[in-house]
This record gives structure tokens, sequence and C-alpha cells, in this order.
């Protein structure tokens, strides 16, 4: 069991997650097998982040736990087996490597929320884990070589709006992929700027919403959510980016309509109406077999 708001740390080599000396590894994904007080019945894991060479990587990836709004589900648990990837592996593209970088160890800690847990739980991570002397072959360089740009480390177009994003770093022509250059690729925990990681949070509304008070933000300067790792609201300036994958949303009695408020503006213009259809829930599918 777990006390109610308590932290779980096993450590790298309780989770068999050491590396050799000669090995570096990526995650591409995680699943997460929720505990349980009773069938169907789900227990307060609020939250799983990834520490990677001993550095946590919360600010980046924060993971309910919780069966009602569960952001990893065991794959043969997603309907479609659409599944949520941290990156695309055994690639240097630095917009689609993004995967969880290590190159000695990982491990992960979980948060028992207000209530304590009684059941089991397992948290399981995917990915590939390579000698140093196949990262040259496997991945060559990172970055680089974008047509027309040669000074740019990658460059990120958005054609539905005519803009572009170049980034650019202090490696002319991109990274080479080494060992010791391992945790320096987007998805690594010791990145020059610009860094380039994926991101993935989920934010619970911490005080009662109601039509009245207009959009509600989650927002941790206004205390609307717990914690800054909840933090939905960014204030960028042109240093910052953040490119919107995917929204997943598990809607509540009264929860009428949601959506992305991006520079003052609503996407969708008309927002996603969540009742009586729930477009985008995610969660984990649970199947009841009779026998006859």
């Amino acid at each position: 069991g777990q006390a109610a708001n308590t932290w779980k740390r096993p450590s790298q080599r309780d989770v068999g997650g050491e590396l050799e000396r000669d090995e570096r590894a990526e995650v591409v994904f995680a699943e997460i097998f929720p505990p349980f007080s009773a069938p169907a019945t789900g227990e307060a894991l609020k939250k799983i982040i990834p520490v990677l060479d001993g550095q946590k990587y919360g600010e980046y990836i924060s993971l309910s736990g919780e069966l009602a709004s569960l952001m990893a589900p065991p794959k043969l648990s997603i309907w479609g087996s659409k599944l949520y990837s941290f990156g695309t592996p055994k690639n240097n593209n630095p917009l689609l490597s993004t995967t969880l970088k290590y190159s000695h160890s990982i491990t992960v800690e979980c948060l028992a929320g207000a209530t304590a847990i009684t059941g089991d739980y397992r948290v399981r991570l995917w990915g590939y884990v390579y000698k140093v002397d196949e990262l040259s072959r496997v991945f060559g360089i990172m970055g680089g070589g974008v047509p027309g740009h040669p000074e740019l480390f990658a460059l990120l177009v958005d054609k539905a709006r005519g803009r572009e994003l170049p980034i650019r770093k202090d490696t002319p022509g991109g990274i080479r992929v080494t060992g010791d250059a391992w945790k320096t690729l987007p998805g690594g925990n010791n990145q020059a700027i610009p860094k380039i990681n994926p991101l993935a949070r989920y934010a619970f509304n911490k005080v009662d919403t109601d039509g009245k008070s207009g959009d509600y933000q989650f927002r941790y300067t206004t205390g609307n959510v717990d914690e800054s790792e909840e933090e939905m609201y960014f204030e960028f300036d042109d240093k910052d980016a953040l490119l919107v994958e995917g929204l997943g949303i598990r809607a509540v009695a009264n929860l009428k309509e949601t959506g992305l408020r991006i520079a003052g503006d609503y996407h969708p213009k008309g927002l996603f109406v969540l009742l009586p259809l729930i477009l985008l829930l995610f969660h984990t599918v649970l199947l009841s077999v009779k026998s006859t």
C-alpha cells in the first residue's frame, strides 16, 4: 500500500533501470496499470514522473495514473491502439526524435493522491537500448540538412498559418550522435538552448467552475490548479514555442464545452461541445465478459 499524499521512489536498481557503461537508451512510450480498490473502481495514483540519470523530468512529463483520467493506458486497453508516444525512435529529425534519452539509469516517482492506495499498480516503459558504437550507424547526424538553410538545426513549418519557426544551435550541420552527446539530443536532460522536449501533463480544476465567471483557465498563478506541473497557461516570448498535438478531456456533469485559446482566439472556433457527446475522452477500456 501507499499512504495518501506520499511519494513512492523506487531505485533504478529496483526497477531494472540501470545501463551498462557502453549502453545508451531511449524511451518511446509508457503503459500504466492503475490500482483498483474494487472492480472498475480506481484508486488515487495522482502523478507519475520519469527520473532520467537521477534528474526529475516532471517539468515536461507528468502523467495521471488514476483510472478515470489515465494518460498512458496498457496498449491492449486502448481503443484502436492509438498510443501516445514521447517521440519517434531511431530518428535523426530533432522535431520527431523527442524520446526520453538517458545514459546511465531510469526510474519513476509515483505520487498518491488524497486517499491511500491499497491495490497494486505497475508502470512499464518501452524503448530501445543501444551500444555506444551503434549510435552513429542508427542515428548519424541529429538535425541540420534543412533544404536552403544550412545554418539551421531544425525548421518547424506551420503551413496552415504561413509561419515558420527556425531552430538554431551552436552546432552548424547538426550534432554527431555519440555516447557523450546522447543526453544533449532532443529529449535528453543536458541539452543546450534551444531545448526540444516532449510535453505531456494533466490538470484538475482546483475550484468550482461556473458559467458566470467566464472561461476557467488551468493556471497555477491564479490558484486554479494544485501545483506548477499542472500549469496549462503558457505565456511565451519569441524564444519559446509549443506544438500541440492532442487534447484529452474527462468530462463531468455541467461541463459544456472546452478548447484552446491561442493569442486570444478560440480553437476550434466553436469550441468542443462535450455533453451529451464526449468527443475528446481519454481513458482505458474495461471489458465485461459473461460465459453461458
